[in-house]
Formats: C-alpha cells, structure tokens, sequence
C-alpha cells in the first residue's frame, strides 16, 4: 500500500513537472546589436581617419536595407519632405507618397479659394522637394483635393504597416492625373 501510494506520488510529480516545462515558451536567441556606426571624421582603430561624406550624396538605397526597413526609410524621408514644404508661404497643409525616386505631393494653399496650383507655386515646391531629399528625380504637385485625399490615404495606410507596393497600380494613375504628359 506504501509502495503504491509513493509511486502515485510520483507519476503525479512528473506529470506536472512535465505540464510546467512543456508549456513554457521557446526561448529564442536574442539578436545581437550592430556595432554603433562609424563617424565620419573619427579615428579608426587601425589608425586611418575615417572619410567625411554626406549620406545624402548617395543616390540609391543600401543594398542590405529589408522591405520593412525601406518602408521606414520612405516615410521617414516623405515626413521630411511634409515639413520643408509646409514652411511655404503659399502652402497650408500637405502630404506626401514616395516610391522609388517619385514624390507624389498633394497640397492645400493658404489661399483657401484656390484649387489650382500657378507654375511659380508648384516650382517652388518641386524645388524644395528635391533640396530636402536628393534621392528625388521626379516630382508631381497636385492641390486637387481629391487626389490629395487619396495620396494622404495612401501615406496613412503605409504608417499603419501596409507595404507601398500594394499602391503601385494607384500611385501611377495619381501619378498620370497630375503629369499627364509625363
């Protein structure tokens, strides 16, 4: 009787040590960090003077960069580009959608009874466009407010993780309705 109630005693421990262990999560590595980048100008361990360069001199992506990483990258890049054109005189409100080395911008002017945009006005706003990021050839400025509404869609639903290339389609035919003869 002894003997029987020592060995329920243990099938019962190792069923529940069994249940504990089995039920934890995986324990997987924890990712190492990159080693802190290099500044330009600083001594190297090997003694050479690292290159003074500006990061905006370079006209692609790195080649490293992962999808999600690049989807960060252009909105990061396209809320630069929102707030060096909002300090424009003429320009209330805007938004912006990059793909590739394309800016699609939709404006709102101060001058709330205009919808269209002059030539000056859209210079100075491709203009500053292509100073606050130089990965940018082409640029199309629309104040219609229903583009805008569609090019602010296409930027909300891209902060919330939807990749760009779901818009492609879309962010060409805004691109077709602003620059018809592109």
């Amino acid at each position: 009787m002894k003997n029987k109630k020592l060995l329920l005693i243990i099938c019962i421990f190792l069923i529940i040590a069994m249940a504990i262990t089995g039920c934890r999560p995986a324990r997987r590595p924890v990712p190492e960090e990159a080693p802190p980048a290099p500044v330009p100008g600083e001594q190297a361990d090997d003694g050479t003077v690292r290159e003074m360069r500006d990061p905006e001199d370079d006209r692609t992506a790195p080649r490293n960069m992962q999808p999600v990483e690049m989807e960060q990258d252009l909105m990061i890049r396209a809320d630069r580009i929102v707030n060096e054109v909002v300090r424009l005189e003429e320009v209330r409100s805007a938004t912006v959608v990059i793909s590739e080395n394309t800016a699609l911008v939709g404006v709102t002017l101060a001058d709330r009874d205009r919808e269209e945009i002059d030539r000056d006005v859209e210079k100075r706003i491709e203009e500053t466009v292509k100073e606050a990021d130089r990965h940018i050839d082409r640029v199309a400025v629309t104040a219609d407010p229903d583009l805008f509404s569609r090019i602010e869609s296409i930027a909300r639903e891209a902060g919330r993780g939807r990749p760009l290339s779901g818009f492609g389609r879309e962010i060409e035919e805004i691109f077709r309705r602003i620059t018809p003869k592109a």
